[in-house]
């Protein structure tokens, strides 16, 4: 069973085969499969508690839709833990709160038939068997309260969401690691082997094996070993609106496929967002929230969900809970996986706002690589893929 606490003096540990730098839902999935593995695991987190951050701030979905064969590869992956986390972690009973409502993408735009046709059939093409083309008629047949104006949609029914803190913990408690709060990670040393160990707010722990989870602060951590990481921190706002009656409680997580405005069932009320354009900013445990942000995302949602202008017109300041965090974007929008050029440190970074979905499967194989089972030539994720001519990385930044 993971301990996790502030350690004393007396408690902290010196050495181990393996030191995490991050207690976010990342850093929690990699310590329980690499402690599966009889490794000693030492997680850093500088806050008070786990997924107190960026795992906190996040919307808590999961789908598999999307356009790479990889991504829907280890999307696919991860929702099966999902699916089976009590059984898989070894916790009985254990509850991550999940909601299979499904991920709906519509759209309102004379050509989306045309094109959501295309992208499912290439979806299924490469492995996403279950998602669906709906035309408007049939949108509007199993939705209700979607716009008369809304003219095609995809839908997958096993997408959904659940608790990122759940999740987090379940992981922390079935693993055999120490996880060490209050503890900030200031320092990866090195010697000729590569690295020999982390110099953190509390003392130093002798390891030859540091893995890099520490969301927004990745490149920050990884600088500390003169490693420049091709991140980049953006803002993103989150909307979380009281219970109303109006708010269709079975209603799946909705998404316009156009503008990415989206919005989600949560507790008798909902949770919105969208990735409006931001410019990159520095990662901070306090990320600002903009109070214009709620009225623009509940004007956009309403285009394709009209009760929302209902809803809108009962709100009250004390009704709406406004927050921000930050995504860790990479060129290509997909994480980095596995061995960094310095010997010993791996990274689990720059999930570019999916990491609650690619968690279970992306840590899984990080220490897959740790352990020597897989191999450069079979990582899609691997840091040495932005070697590629920049015109490479923006043709696979073009598909949806």
């Amino acid at each position: 069973m993971g301990r996790i606490f502030i350690p004393h003096d007396q408690e902290f540990p010196r050495s181990a085969e393996v030191v995490i730098i991050g207690g976010g839902i990342l850093g929690a999935a990699t310590a329980f499969y690499a402690s599966k593995e009889g490794l000693d695991v030492v997680v850093l987190e500088m806050r008070e508690g786990l997924a107190t951050l960026t795992t906190a701030a996040s919307e808590e979905c999961f789908r598999a839709q999307f356009s790479e064969p990889e991504n829907v590869a280890m999307m696919l992956a991860s929702i099966r833990v999902f699916e089976h986390f009590a059984e898989v972690v070894g916790l009985p009973g254990y509850d991550i709160g999940l909601h299979q409502q499904g991920y709906l993408f519509l759209s309102d735009h004379p050509d989306a038939p045309q094109v959501l046709q295309e992208r499912v059939a290439h979806q299924r093409r490469i492995g996403l068997e279950d998602v669906e083309f709906l035309d408007g008629e049939e949108v509007r047949r199993r939705f209700p309260w979607v716009a008369p104006g809304v003219t095609a949609a995809t839908f997958r029914a096993k997408d959904g969401w659940l608790s990122a803190h759940e999740v987090t913990y379940g992981f922390a408690k079935a693993s055999q690691a120490r996880f060490l709060l209050r503890t900030k990670a200031l320092r990866i040393l090195q010697d000729a082997q590569g690295v020999s160990g982390v110099e953190t707010s509390r003392g130093t722990i002798s390891t030859r094996t540091a893995i890099i989870a520490a969301g927004p602060f990745s490149g920050v951590v990884a600088r500390s070993a003169g490693l420049d990481l091709p991140l980049t921190t953006i803002r993103r706002q989150k909307v979380v609106v009281a219970p109303d009656p109006a708010i269709p409680q079975d209603a799946p997580m909705t998404i316009d496929a156009y503008s990415g405005a989206y919005w989600r069932p949560e507790v008798g009320g909902a949770a919105l967002g969208w990735a409006i354009p931001e410019e990159p900013s520095e990662p901070s445990e306090r990320v600002p929230a903009d109070w214009t942000f709620p009225p623009m995302v509940l004007e956009e949602v309403a285009r394709l969900a009209p009760f929302w202008n209902e809803v809108a017109a009962r709100l009250t300041r004390g009704s709406v809970f406004l927050s921000a965090g930050h995504y860790t974007m990479t060129p290509d929008s997909k994480p980095i996986l596995g061995p960094s050029p310095l010997p010993g440190l791996y990274l689990n970074v720059g999930y570019s706002g999916h990491g609650v979905m690619g968690a279970p499967e992306g840590s899984r194989q990080v220490v897959e690589m740790l352990m020597g089972r897989m191999d450069a030539a079979s990582n899609p994720f691997s840091l040495h893929r932005f070697q590629k001519p920049a015109a490479a990385l923006s043709q696979e930044r073009m598909v949806l």
